[in-house]
């Protein structure tokens, strides 16, 4: 089977889709555009579809998330003692470097 070098653009909609279709929809995309028996805006509606169908689940656990405000505070008081933690550590080491000493 002759297989035809893809342009740019479409190569580049050739990689999402591997990374977010079934298997099989790749194949089918990618021997009707080898055979020429596509159209450009065909390929990106079905990967608008699967953009969404691998989008929504994540979206909707952002949204249940978004609406616990326990969960948010804990996260926001967790990110905040590593970020201290990590500053507290670099300021030390920065003011042993250049000599400067606390009194």
């Amino acid at each position: 089977m002759y297989l035809q070098k893809k342009a740019q653009a479409i190569e580049n909609l050739f990689s999402l889709m591997k990374a977010l279709s079934a298997p099989e929809t790749v194949q089918f995309f990618d021997e009707a555009y080898n055979n020429c028996s596509i159209r450009y805006g065909d390929l990106k509606k079905q990967l608008a579809e699967d953009v969404v169908k691998f989008t929504t689940p994540l979206r909707e656990r952002i949204l249940e998330l978004l609406q616990d405000d326990v969960y948010i505070r804990k996260v926001v008081n967790m990110g905040k003692e590593k970020a201290h933690a990590s500053a507290s550590k670099t300021v030390k080491e920065v003011r042993e470097i250049i000599g400067f000493k606390e009194f």
